[in-house]
């Protein structure tokens, strides 16, 4: 589980198995797959990380844990890349360009 910050300051943990997806519209929204939707202060980019540096720590004690890691990063650098296919898909169609 991570620490969050709700926007009104509250402190809680929230299990990362049950965020579907983070966006930015521009506050940061987590939408969980039970379709609730909470609103944090921490940017998209520093809820990543936490779950990054969360899932690291659990495989660091781990044999064979590199390999791991190295998935967890490559995932991470899939959603980078599908963020950014989704930005540019949603300016296109801002602009009337879509597809």
């Amino acid at each position: 589980m991570i620490l969050l910050t709700r926007f009104d300051g509250a402190k809680f943990y929230i299990n990362i198995d049950f965020i579907e997806f983070i966006e930015e519209t521009p506050d940061t929204m987590l939408s969980l797959i039970d379709h609730k939707r909470i609103l944090v202060r921490e940017s998209a980019n520093d809820v990543v990380g936490k779950i990054t540096e969360y899932l690291r720590s659990i495989y660091r004690g781990n044999t064979g844990s590199g390999g791991r890691i190295a998935m967890i990063t490559q995932n991470q650098a899939q959603a980078e890349h599908s963020e950014k296919e989704w930005q540019t898909e949603h300016l296109r169609d801002a602009k009337g360009e879509g597809a």
